[in-house]
């Protein structure tokens, strides 16, 4: 315990970015336990957290501020150095790569749950599952929640009621969702471990990029903004190791370029612009669906498909849908209109609600 105390003092006296990682950590409790920054940060934060909730904004503070606070305990940490001694040059950058190898695996294996979960309800791959439990929580291909569900239902016991952590997914993807906690434990040692050996701009890059791809990985999933973003800027690290040069950002062009490519294909190979096609779980009772513009209705088993002639954007289509069959249903799969994303529902919904009329 002393000789712990001891090194934090030493951190404290050499190193100003522990204060830097206090203050993040104490602005992400202000955004938290008040209200007062949720608009600036969400259009702030909007490009880079793709569509930034007070959720997402409190991890990405906590994250950042916690490695700023780890990397310089550590640098200051005698029997770290001792270790690690053999992290000198370019070996410093080395578990980079391992660490950014275990989140796009996990990534992928998220794609994988993803298709199970249709594959077991008899269900397109290109649909967005909604679960009808209380609060709308959705799951799609191309912006999974399934990892985000596992931090959810640790969450729920502190977080604000308003926050969504879509811990109402967890129950559709249990167990396989769990491998998130490993891997992020495992991605974390070796980001910290790495990124600790860094000078101080890679340093502050990867404390970035790495807080980036975390957050991606929960709220998002490999086509998200966060992750790539991150996962591209670790990349260029690792890529260049300390050094500076266009020809660095070739090979970690390439890589999220072919990632891209294969999200475009899936968002616009599932997408269907014509109308929607909703198939709602164990429907227990009847739902007025006279406001949908339903132009025929299946069964099939246990499953009940609307085809849906709407010109209302998929996420206000999705909140809609929850209204009308929540505890009507056990869960609801509906396809998605690429096109309809442009309209930024969420930004225009909030604007509503701040100002009280449509803008």
């Amino acid at each position: 315990m002393i000789y712990i105390t001891s090194c934090i003092k030493k951190a404290f006296s050499n190193n100003k970015s522990i204060y830097v990682g206090i203050f993040l950590i104490l602005l992400a409790a202000f955004i938290l336990a008040t209200d007062y920054l949720d608009s600036f940060l969400t259009t702030l934060l909007w490009p880079l957290l793709e569509g930034s909730s007070e959720g997402k904004s409190v991890l990405f503070f906590v994250l950042l501020g916690s490695m700023f606070i780890i990397t310089a305990v550590l640098r200051n940490n005698t029997y770290f150095n001792m270790k690690f001694d053999y992290l000198t040059g370019d070996a410093r950058f080395k578990y980079i790569i391992w660490l950014v190898a275990i989140m796009i695996a996990c990534a992928l294996f998220g794609l994988i749950i993803e298709f199970y979960i249709r594959s077991s309800y008899g269900v397109s791959y290109f649909t967005i599952l909604t679960s009808m439990d209380n609060v709308t929580s959705t799951t799609s291909p191309m912006h999974s929640h399934l990892y985000k569900s596992v931090l959810g239902y640790v969450a729920n016991t502190f977080v604000p009621s308003h926050i969504n952590t879509a811990s109402s997914i967890l129950k559709f993807s249990l167990p396989y969702n769990l491998v998130v906690i490993p891997v992020v434990i495992i991605s974390f040692i070796l980001g910290m471990i790495s990124i600790t050996c860094m000078g101080r701009v890679s340093r502050f890059i990867s404390i970035f990029a790495f807080s980036m791809a975390i957050i991606g990985l929960f709220d998002g999933g490999m086509f998200s903004q966060p992750f790539l973003i991150g996962i591209f800027l670790l990349l260029i690290i690792w890529n260049a190791k300390g050094r500076y040069g266009i020809k660095y950002l070739i090979n970690p062009v390439v890589i999220i370029g072919l990632i891209l490519i294969l999200g475009f294909f899936m968002e616009i190979g599932g997408s269907n612009s014509a109308y929607h096609t909703l198939t709602v779980v164990n429907q227990s009772e009847p739902v007025d669906m006279s406001n949908y513009n339903v132009t025929h209705i299946d069964v099939v088993g246990d499953k009940t498909i609307y085809t849906i002639n709407s010109t209302t954007p998929d996420k206000e289509l999705i909140q809609e849908v929850f209204e009308s069959f929540d505890h009507k249903c056990d869960v609801t799969f509906m396809t998605w209109d690429f096109y309809s994303y442009f309209e930024n529902p969420t930004m225009k919904l909030r604007q509503e609600e701040k100002y009280g009329y449509p803008v």
